[in-house]
């Protein structure tokens, strides 16, 4: 468990919205197995169900639950829908800045860029402009910074902006 160890204690800072009879299952390591579910090729909460049914006991193993079984999917999908955006964001871009302020070597980052333009986004009727996505990723830290969000009109140096 030691490379996921600090990730888990950063999860943890989440809020858990749940009553303490609620707790059977610890929300750092829900919300921790649903994201390995999903980079897996998870795409439902009976497939994020399914994928921890399969692997209990590997993760016993590796990340020390005492869980008999896996929560069920109703269970899985209670939990996810009650968390807090701004708690679950707050926590992820904690992790996005520890990752940055471990990064090895000195001298230039390396960003890529990438723009796009969503197809039928724009409106004559109400004078709209197409929508334009921005992602940007830090090669030396595998950052990728969020979208800007649609007709917005923030424009990033990268030249300066260090913080992804």
């Amino acid at each position: 468990m030691a490379p996921f160890s600090s990730f888990v204690d950063l999860l943890a800072e989440i809020e858990d919205p749940r009553r303490a009879e609620g707790k059977l299952y610890r929300l750092p390591h829900v919300v921790l197995f649903a994201i390995l579910a999903i980079v897996a090729g998870a795409n439902s909460y009976r497939t994020i169900h399914s994928f921890i049914d399969v692997h209990i006991a590997r993760l016993r193993e590796a990340f020390g639950v005492m869980w008999w079984k896996a929560p069920a999917y109703t269970t899985i999908r209670g939990i996810l829908r009650q968390l807090d955006p701004a708690s679950v964001e707050a926590a992820f871009r904690r992790h996005a800045a520890v990752l940055n302020d471990a990064r090895n070597g000195e001298g230039q980052r390396h960003v890529a860029i990438d723009g796009k333009t969503l197809r039928r986004s724009f409106d004559n009727f109400l004078d709209r402009r197409a929508a334009h996505i921005l992602s940007a990723f830090a090669s030396d830290t595998a950052l990728a910074a969020p979208n800007a969000a649609p007709y917005s009109t923030t424009v990033w140096n990268c030249s300066t902006r260090t913080n992804l």
